[in-house]
């Protein structure tokens, strides 16, 4: 039977914050992004669009696992 890992890690405060605010400035420029491609004169890249809704779906999720 395979042996389960913890889900925690042992990261500095320091660190936490540091991933905290590295996430929150991509799910703002994936926002931006899909603004802009919103935004854009040309055909809308549907594909793309659900790239960028994706990412910050999962960045989203990876903030709420952090410790404030």
């Amino acid at each position: 039977m395979p042996q389960r890992r913890s889900a925690h890690v042992n990261i500095s405060e320091s660190e936490t914050r540091k991933l905290r605010r590295q996430l929150e400035s991509e799910i703002s420029w994936l926002h931006r992004q899909m603004e802009e491609l919103r935004g854009d004169e040309t055909e809308l890249d549907l594909s793309l669009l659900q790239t960028y809704k994706e990412m910050i779906f999962s960045r989203r999720a990876m903030l709420g696992r952090i410790p404030r």
